[in-house]
């Protein structure tokens, strides 16, 4: 049993250290490149006493894999991807601070209301043209 526990360790370890590892952190430095707090949080602007400071969302997601066999070789890979989207801005004044958020188009009811129409339109006109 001792001998399975310390092949697994080994197994491991051997895993952290491969290619793969390597190629998920360089993937990882990358994206936190572009994702990081400047992409988040934009340069200050300032004008007549009031600062604004845009603020955004940041998302990011990785993997990596590597596999082998004696018979048929081995193979490794990583990718990632980022998503930065604006979300609203901080407004600071001398008399106080506060988030404002941005409207978000999918949010507004008559907007909804619009995109729905035109769906069924659509769908409707799709049915006749496939019954002839």
């Amino acid at each position: 049993m001792t001998d399975d526990k310390d092949q697994a360790f080994s197994d491991a370890r051997d895993a952290a250290e491969s290619g793969s590892a390597r190629v998920l952190q360089m993937v990882l430095e990358r994206l936190g490149m572009n994702a990081g707090a400047q992409a988040v949080f934009g340069a200050a602007i300032e004008k007549d006493g009031r600062t604004v400071i845009p603020v955004a969302q940041s998302i990011i997601g990785t993997g990596a894999g590597s596999g082998g066999s004696a018979d048929e070789g081995s193979g490794e890979g990583a990718g990632g991807g980022a998503l930065t989207r604006p979300i609203g801005y901080i407004e600071i004044t001398a008399e106080n601070s506060a988030f404002i958020p941005l409207k978000q188009p999918w949010q507004e009811p008559g907007l909804v209301l619009a995109y729905s129409v035109m769906l069924l339109v659509v769908l409707r006109a799709a049915v006749r043209i496939i019954r002839g």
